[in-house]
């Protein structure tokens, strides 16, 4: 037992994917710019609802793929914010976007030969691949259009025979997202090839303009949507996310997921639930009030001879910097994405744009 265990942790010692370095979730103090979700305390309804819920017995294991309602809830808000058919029985929660990658990429994926994703892409999607390694193919993906993969590069994959893709919009790096017209053009792309994507659009709430590629989707195509449940409400800590997909595919991740995740918490969704009440209250305010802090950053960073790379996602800013160690505490670092050189900010309520500016060129950075 003891020889096998040694084994094992060996292995996972030397598994690249599984010990790639990933930006912390949620933000852990008041210079850390690191964080994939920006802190926001809760709000007292949010508190109040999931008290509520244990006081009426919700203290038990939560039904596999969510409850009903939060499953309802998240189905209704992507109707509505993606023009997407999406409805309940289409809906998985699951303990936070890691595991969404990893049911996505890991169950999914079983019926194809590889994994086609962009060079540059969030670090938890490699330990997700990680876990259970399969054949990958990478996709172009230039500074200019902000890491995103050309549409003429997926394409080539599909006329290559590639039939399974992993893609972000906005990209967890840069916060580029696809145009309407480009959105459009994969989804036709995905329809003629018959190509089942993982389409990663946790970000999306932040942007201006994010088209969904479920919105696009035609006869032929199979397009699973993931993101954060209600991003901007507090519950970063709580590791809620989604998975849209088409029913077909749902079993065997919900089937993973039960042995993965069987202890989820049932009050912490009916605290999501109250969360979801709340997100057009608040969350259209809440990005707009952080494109402003964003604009402003940028225009100072540029007043730095610092280069921005584009981007539109109003919590995520990434420039390019000479490489500098002593930042990968401050800010996450594009070489874990595949990009080094690259270094992202997070632009949230408890930071000014002077600190971020600080922390960056009083480094030495700026030229």
């Amino acid at each position: 037992m003891s020889h096998t265990k040694n084994n094992i942790l060996a292995q996972h010692a030397t598994n690249r994917d599984l010990s790639i370095a990933a930006p912390p979730l949620t933000t852990r103090t008041s210079s850390d710019f690191a964080s994939d979700e920006i802190f926001v305390p809760l709000d007292e309804r949010i508190i109040s609802g999931t008290a509520e819920a244990l006081e009426s017995g919700q203290t038990h294991y939560v039904d596999v793929p969510g409850i009903a309602p939060l499953r309802a809830a998240v189905a209704d808000y992507l109707r509505e914010a993606t023009q997407a058919t999406t409805q309940a029985a289409n809906v998985v929660i699951t303990a936070g976007i890691q595991e969404s990658r990893f049911l996505t990429i890991q169950m999914i994926g079983e019926n194809f030969d590889r994994l086609a994703m962009p060079s540059v892409v969030h670090p938890g999607v490699r330990r997700a691949l990680g876990v259970r390694p399969m054949p990958v193919e990478m996709l172009a993906a230039d500074a200019p259009s902000g890491y995103l993969t050309p549409v003429s590069e997926i394409q080539r994959a599909l006329a290559a025979g590639a039939r399974f893709f992993y893609l972000e919009s906005p990209a967890r790096l840069t916060g580029a997202s696809y145009s309407e017209l480009d959105t459009s053009a994969i989804a036709d792309l995905a329809a003629q090839y018959e190509a089942t994507i993982i389409w990663d659009q946790g970000l999306a709430p932040w942007a201006a303009s994010a088209p969904s590629l479920a919105a696009y989707a035609a006869e032929g195509a199979q397009i699973i949507t993931i993101g954060e449940a209600f991003p901007g409400m507090g519950l970063s800590s709580w590791f809620i996310a989604y998975i849209a997909s088409p029913q077909t595919l749902i079993p065997a991740m919900q089937s993973q997921k039960q042995i993965m995740a069987i202890c989820t918490s049932t009050a912490s969704q009916y605290g999501a639930l109250e969360a979801s009440r709340l997100f057009s209250e608040k969350q259209s305010a809440y990005a707009h009030q952080l494109q402003h802090k964003q604009s402003a950053l940028r225009d100072l960073l540029a007043q730095q001879n610092i280069e921005v790379l584009p981007g539109d996602s109003a919590t995520v800013l990434a420039f390019r910097a000479d490489a500098a160690p002593h930042l990968s505490e401050d800010m996450a670092n594009g070489a874990d994405f595949g990009a080094p050189g690259v270094w992202r900010v997070t632009v949230s309520f408890s930071s000014t744009s002077e600190a971020i500016l600080n922390s960056v060129s009083g480094k030495g950075l700026a030229s």
